[in-house]
Formats: structure tokens, C-alpha cells, sequence
């Protein structure tokens, strides 16, 4: 284990970037049917400091989580889910597809880019849309409650970058799905990725 990266985490010498920053949402915590907003502490500590070194890490301090009920933490703001979604935010620009609104995170930190014109949000759950609503009321956004798989767009639709997040862990099972959705909409952006598909794929080849 590298003690450099726990020293300057400790220390302060290592901080989070603007990326990491632009991540975090100031959402009050909240709980509806089995939906939860709630905030949780990471502590500076040397496992911490292993997964830093594997390039999961996570700075210490507050962050805000998402959790449903009978499944667990859906998403977080933490640095370390700020990372698994850097391409994606680095790549935004025009118009955008976002599969899974899951925390709002990205959708936050992407309309912070000038470049990004209009994001489209497909959701699955309605509670979830619910309670996500108040805080994207923008004509810049449009949310839809619908089945990434199933919603029918009208011919000729395409977008500059289309974000897929509808999984709630990564696991190498995904990958069926991620490959049905990319090819879906190969045809239809310029740009598209998985949440977690880079791990996935490493987690099937070991």
C-alpha cells in the first residue's frame, strides 16, 4: 500500500477537484414510500487509502446518498462515483440522453456546462421522478417517466452524447443490457457510454 496517498489525503495536499465539487448536490434530506435522501460521513482511514491507490477513493468528509428500500445505496456524490462518471460529464455538450436519474448528480454537473443545450431523463421509477422534480425545473431539462428499453422516440431523434445509469451496482451481468442499449442508440449520438462498464468487463475476464 502506497502511505504517500493516505498522508496527503490526511494532510490535505490531495483534494477533490472542480469535478468533484460540481458532483455534489445540496438536497435536503427526504424519504418517500421506499426512497430515501439521507447524508453519510466517509472518515480518512488506511482503507480508504487502498482503494484511492485502486482508484476507487473517496475524500473524507459529508456526502449525500440515495437508497431504496430491500436494495441499498443506488448512488452517492461521493468522489469516487464522481470519477465513474468523468468521461461522461467531460463529453456532454449539445443535446443530451441521460438513462437512470438515480441522485441527480450528473444531470446537476452537466447543466453547469454552457455547451450542454437540453437534457433528456428517462426514469423508470415514478416516486423517484417525484421526488427529483422540484429540483430540475428548467425549460433546459425534460424528464421522462418511461423504460430506457421500451420508450419509442419519434424517427430521426438523435442527441450529441447519451449517458446510460439504470444499474444499481456494477456487476458483469450488466453487460448484456449495456450492449443492447449502445446498440440502440449507436445510430442515434455521437457519443454514448455505461456507467460502470469499464469494471464490469474487468470484473468477467478475472
Amino acid at each position: 500500500m502506497n502511505l504517500h496517498i493516505f498522508d496527503a489525503v490526511r494532510n490535505g495536499t490531495l483534494k477533490p477537484d472542480k469535478l468533484h465539487k460540481d458532483f455534489k448536490v445540496p438536497w435536503q434530506m427526504e424519504r418517500c414510500f421506499d426512497w430515501t435522501i439521507d447524508k453519510f460521513v466517509v472518515e480518512t482511514d488506511l482503507i480508504n487509502a487502498c482503494m484511492f491507490r485502486d482508484g476507487r477513493g473517496c475524500f473524507p468528509g459529508t456526502y449525500t446518498r440515495l437508497q431504496r428500500q430491500g436494495v441499498g445505496v443506488i448512488m452517492s456524490d461521493t468522489t469516487a462515483e464522481a470519477e465513474d462518471h468523468r468521461e461522461a460529464i467531460e463529453e456532454a455538450r449539445g443535446n443530451v440522453l441521460v438513462h437512470g436519474l438515480g441522485l441527480g448528480c450528473y444531470l446537476q454537473c452537466i447543466l453547469k456546462k454552457e455547451e450542454v443545450r437540453h437534457v433528456d431523463v428517462v426514469e423508470i421509477d415514478e416516486t423517484l421522478l417525484g421526488m427529483m422534480y422540484k429540483y430540475f425545473v428548467t425549460e433546459r431539462v425534460t424528464l421522462h417517466h418511461a423504460d430506457a428499453f421500451t420508450k419509442k422516440w419519434e424517427k430521426g431523434k438523435k442527441w450529441d452524447v447519451v449517458w446510460h445509469d439504470i444499474w444499481p451496482t456494477i456487476c458483469s451481468d450488466n453487460l448484456q443490457e449495456m450492449t443492447a442499449l449502445k446498440r440502440k442508440f449507436g445510430r442515434r449520438c455521437k457519443w454514448q457510454g455505461c456507467w460502470g462498464e469499464e469494471y464490469s468487463r474487468y470484473l468477467r475476464s478475472h
